[in-house]
Order: C-alpha cells, then sequence, then structure tokens
C-alpha cells in the first residue's frame, strides 16, 4: 500500500515532468499567466472497491459492477448510474447492462435495492447477408440527467420537473456465440456495413423512497435530433442550467441521402454539447451546438465553472491528441467555444474526465502517460497506425488529477488518484492493471454536507483481452475529492 507522504512525493516528482502548456487564449491584463496559482490543492481518499459481483447474475455467470456515473436524487441522496459487465467473457467490454443504485452515506453504499435499468437481449441483425443474423444487443453505460425531489430554482421557487430524469445508453450488436480462436479477445462487435446499433432513451423518477425506470425508448442514431447523428454520450452527467440540463456527445451533423454510408463507421464525428428540457411529461433534446467539429474527439465531459462560462474536454481522437489533455470554454451558453488549454503527451490513451471539486476548482483526471516495464504473460501489444508497437501511452494502472490554474490557462501539479502497482502489487493473472473511466459529481448527503464524488472501475487487463477470472480488487471505486474552500451547492433545497 502507498503511504500518503509516498504519494506525496510522486505527485510533487510528476509535477517536475509536466510538459509545457499551450495557452489557447490570451490572459487579462490583470492575470500574469506565468503566475502561481492560489487555488487550494486537493485531496483524494483511496479505499478499496465499493461493489463488485452481483448476486442476481444468471446461473454460472459473474457480473460485476464497474463503470459509474454519480447523480443527485434528492436532498440528502444520491444514486449512481451502475454499468456491470461479464467476467469471463470471451470477449473485450461485454457489457451485460445498467443498475441505478441509491446511497445517502458514502460508506454504506449497497446494491442490495439496486433498480435494473436495462439489460442484454437478443435480437436479429438486419444489417447482416443474408439479413436477421443471430445477435446479442450488448448494452453500454447510461449517462443522464436528474432534477432532484425538492429542488428549487434560485429565486427559491419550486422547479417544475423535481423527481424526473432521463439517461441514455448505447446497444450494440454482437454476434451470438464465442469467438472462434485463442486470446487475446477483441470488441466483438458487428463491423462495418454489418454493424447494428441504436441508442436506448429512460425516463426516471423518484419519490423519495423508489426509484423507477418510467419508460425505455428505442432510437436511431439519426432519430435523436434532426439533422444530426448521435453516436454516443458523455463520460460524466448532465449539468443543471435553470430548468434544462446540458450534456456532452458524440455527434455529428448527419443527411443519409448525402453521406451515403451507416453513421457507426463515420470518420468525422466530433463532440458537441446537447440541452435537454422536458415537455409533455418527457425529457427531450431541444437544441445541439457543436464543440470540437470533426476532428473525431469522443467521451466528452462538462461543466460550470464559478464564473459562470461553460468548460468542456473531450478524449483525443486522432492518434496526434491521443495523449493530450484539452480544454475549451465558453462565454455563450455554449455557442461559441474556445480552446484554452492544450497540454501534450501526459496522458494515457484512455477515458479523461473534466470535474469540479465541492469549492468549484476544476480538474481533470486521467491515467499518466507510463512505458509499460512490467512484462506479463498476457499483456497485449498496442501499436501505433503505421503498425509500430507502443511501448508508452497506453497503460491505465496509475490514476492522477490536475487542477486547472485559476487563470484556466493551465495545469496545476498533479495528485494521486490511485497507483494499482503500489496499492494492489502484481496482478495475479500475468498482465498490467486498469483503473479508469472516472467520473466525478457534487452530492448533497444525509450528513447535510456537499462531497465531491469521484467513480471509477478497477480490474485485471487480462479479464478483457483473455477472459480470466477477476482478480479481488476488480469492481466499481468510489473516492471522495476533497477541497479546502467553501462549498459551491449544485442544487438549491
Amino acid at each position: 500500500m502507498l503511504t500518503q507522504p509516498s504519494a506525496h512525493r510522486l505527485a510533487a516528482a510528476l509535477a517536475l515532468l509536466l510538459p509545457t502548456v499551450i495557452s489557447c487564449g490570451a490572459p487579462s491584463p490583470t492575470q500574469d499567466s506565468g503566475a502561481e496559482s492560489a487555488t487550494p490543492r486537493l485531496r483524494v481518499t483511496r479505499g478499496s472497491a465499493d461493489l463488485r459481483t452481483l448476486a442476481s447474475a444468471p446461473r454460472e455467470k459473474t457480473w460485476i459492477y464497474q463503470l459509474s456515473m454519480p447523480f443527485q436524487v434528492a436532498k440528502g441522496k444520491a444514486a449512481l448510474f451502475w454499468g456491470i459487465r461479464e467476467g469471463q467473457a470471451k470477449g473485450a467490454d461485454f457489457e451485460v447492462g445498467v443498475d441505478v443504485v441509491v446511497f445517502e452515506d458514502l460508506a454504506a453504499i449497497s446494491a442490495q435495492e439496486a433498480v435494473p435499468v436495462t439489460r442484454n437481449h437478443a435480437e436479429p441483425n438486419p444489417n447482416t447477408e443474408p439479413s436477421g443474423a443471430p445477435a446479442i444487443m450488448v448494452k453500454y453505460p447510461v449517462r443522464g440527467g436528474f432534477q432532484p425531489l425538492g429542488a428549487k430554482a434560485a429565486d427559491g421557487s419550486p422547479l417544475p420537473h423535481t423527481g424526473t430524469g432521463f439517461g441514455m445508453n448505447q446497444a450494440i450488436a454482437w454476434p451470438s456465440g464465442e469467438p472462434e480462436g485463442p486470446p487475446p479477445y477483441p470488441v466483438n462487435y458487428f463491423r462495418g456495413s454489418e454493424g447494428y446499433q441504436y441508442l436506448e432513451v429512460h425516463q426516471f423518477s423518484y419519490d423519495g423512497e423508489v426509484f423507477r425506470v418510467e419508460g425505455t425508448e428505442r432510437v436511431s442514431l439519426t432519430g435523436m435530433f434532426e439533422g444530426w447523428a448521435i453516436l454516443d454520450g458523455a463520460m460524466t452527467n448532465a449539468i443543471p442550467d435553470g430548468e434544462d440540463f446540458l450534456i456532452g456527445v458524440r455527434a455529428e451533423p448527419w443527411n443519409l441521402a448525402e453521406k451515403g454510408r451507416h453513421p457507426w463507421v463515420s470518420p468525422t464525428s466530433g463532440t458537441a454539447v446537447m440541452r435537454w428540457r422536458r415537455k409533455e411529461g418527457r425529457w427531450r433534446p431541444v437544441s445541439i451546438a457543436p464543440v470540437t467539429d470533426s476532428n473525431q474527439s469522443f467521451e466528452p465531459s462538462l461543466i460550470r465553472d464559478v464564473d459562470g462560462s461553460l468548460l468542456f474536454c473531450a478524449r483525443g481522437g486522432p492518434e496526434m491528441d491521443h495523449n493530450d489533455i484539452r480544454v475549451w470554454q465558453s462565454r455563450d451558453e455554449g455557442q461559441n467555444w474556445k480552446k484554452i488549454v492544450h497540454v501534450r503527451g501526459l496522458v494515457s490513451s484512455a477515458p479523461i474526465t473534466l470535474n469540479q471539486a465541492v469549492d468549484g476548482t476544476p480538474y481533470v483526471v486521467a491515467n499518466l502517460y507510463e512505458v509499460f516495464v512490467h512484462p506479463g504473460r498476457k499483456v497485449y501489444t498496442y501499436r501505433d497506425t503505421r503498425g509500430r508497437v507502443r511501448g508508452g501511452g497506453w497503460t491505465r494502472k496509475t490514476l492522477m488529477l490536475w487542477p486547472l490554474n485559476d487563470q484556466r490557462t493551465g495545469l496545476q501539479e498533479p495528485i494521486l488518484v490511485r497507483d494499482c502497482r503500489a496499492d494492489f502489487g502484481r496482478p495475479p493473472g500475468g498482465s498490467v492493471w486498469v483503473a479508469d473511466h472516472p467520473s466525478g459529481m457534487t452530492l448533497h448527503l444525509a450528513d447535510g454536507k456537499w462531497h465531491h464524488v469521484l467513480a471509477y472501475r478497477v480490474l485485471e487487463l487480462a479479464e478483457l483481452s483473455h477472459a480470466i477470472e477477476p482478480a479481488p480488487q476488480t469492481g466499481g471505486y468510489i473516492e471522495e475529492v476533497l477541497s479546502a474552500g467553501p462549498p459551491i451547492p449544485v442544487w438549491q433545497f
């Protein structure tokens, strides 16, 4: 186990290795872009897995809680959209559905009353030749928004849609049956013109006692919002904007007649911000504004900064951006965006999110760029687009966070979230540890205080690539990011 002093020494050493920050926006005349930021440092708890396997899994199956995304459901009560992966499946990223887990105390999170949102099902694939090949529709994580029960507007009046919310997830067709051949096993969905997927949109409610899925509808990728293909959702949940919600999506302007190809094989997608509004008893998207255009960025995240501006982050799509931290800013409610931070070569090619601590401090969390130095029997060889072996920039064993500086032009020194090798030792299955898919949200809990919760998963990489049994440490992790400043409530109650 890495001691706290050791963690501090590691963070200090890493700070010396920070690459040069590319400041994409000039600071105001009153700011010194090179000055040391006065923003307080953050601290992160580092506990064990909060949820692991599901007792309700089918016989002879192992279902494991992994990716989760927190949100508020009422005063003093919060919840997580918690994704479930099938252990020892012969195919990487074989998810089986999503639960909602309601809680009021970070020390007492339990799946005993988890509410199922979606589960895999069998369905013919209409895009195969001949049509109708047997398929399993694999259900990926839910992302959405929820207006908490009892929440009020800034003037103290009740918000109109409290106790309701929405969620969205991908359903992607995989061939039925197990793949042929030895490991490593790929992500085994239908590809190219045989690819088949759609979105599920859920409507939720909470009455103070029971969380309910009020309805689920299937929506095509081009049927979510006219003139657009919505390919995937965000890596964090939506943020409130008055009576509405704002959430990131992977998307692209779309006209099938002009493009003549399926959107799921599109090489020209980007990221955007979508506004959702409740109308006629259902939450629906009402507008969309692009952020990164058609640069293949994906897995976006969004916060509202303390000055009222919007900040946005996304994972790099092209190889040249795989290992970069990039942050955009909008000062006109998301209509126009400007890149304000670009740091090259700092992080692994893995999920990256922008979050906000209780006191409003924005921070980026991602896996540190590292060179693989621990050979294992079951380590897949990663290559770049020219076929060259990638010795670095793909591992996910060390998760770090970087607060933005006060000027929002660069990063402060990093803070360790999880060093799996130091905390857990050598992986038992002969591969490498993974701690990834971080997602944060500030929540009001039963103690009457605001807590910033950071969720992520831990597993051994060979669980995905070689179908080995789950390590004892595998599961969903919920940490708290502690900050020194006064709390900035996300909701009024």
